[in-house]
């Protein structure tokens, strides 16, 4: 068999075979069509893996999409409870401070406020944390409510908190607050206190 660039061939050797010559052009068309049927599978393949790894992003994405309903949702289930147990502590941290000096007080406050640390460590292992802003600090809206007023003559202290009544709760993954921080804001001197509540509560 005589193959494309072979001397014969390129001189056009009269003595060439017109089977063989034709034999060896099917040859070449034949092997010429497997390597263009391998370079496709080639080109197929690599469209394949790309598609893969596609389908494996969005799946990772779906699971974490799902992921973090189920943590909305479970949270939102808990909502109500959490309420509770944040109301639970500051009663215990109230009545910590009104107990009567006859029933040894301060072997009470411990115990009570054990009990608020309890509590409050329980909020911790759900994502809840209790917080109270520096006095000094700037009044926020979506962190704390007025419920009262403190004069002042210095501008500077102006819508700043004079005074935490009672601490507020926090969402850590939401990073929203489950009950705001009540506090005295301080407002110029002269100005009227309104809503003030004179419970003082930590």
């Amino acid at each position: 068999m005589v193959w494309e660039g072979s001397p014969d061939l390129e001189q056009g050797d009269p003595q060439l075979d017109p089977a063989s010559a034709e034999s060896d052009a099917q040859t070449r068309e034949l092997l010429a069509g497997i390597r263009d049927s391998v370079r496709e599978l080639a080109d197929s393949t690599e469209r394949y893996h790309t598609r893969a790894e596609q389908r494996e992003r969005a799946i990772e994405h779906l699971h974490s999409e799902v992921d973090r309903l189920r943590l909305g949702e479970r949270r939102g289930l808990l909502r109500p409870l959490l309420v509770e147990i944040c109301r639970l502590r500051t009663d215990l941290l109230r009545q910590a401070e009104e107990l009567p000096g006859d029933f040894d007080a301060e072997r009470a406050r411990l115990l009570l406020r054990s009990y608020a640390e309890s509590v409050e460590s329980a909020l911790e292992d759900n994502g809840v944390v209790a917080f109270a802003p520096a006095c000094g600090t700037r009044f926020e809206p979506r962190m704390h409510r007025r419920v009262g007023g403190e004069p002042t003559d210095d501008p500077a202290l102006a819508g700043c908190v004079a005074l935490v009544r009672r601490s507020g709760y926090l969402d850590i993954d939401a990073n929203s607050p489950i009950a705001l921080a009540e506090v005295v804001v301080f407002g110029p001197a002269g100005a009227t206190a309104a809503g003030t509540d004179e419970r003082t509560e930590l």
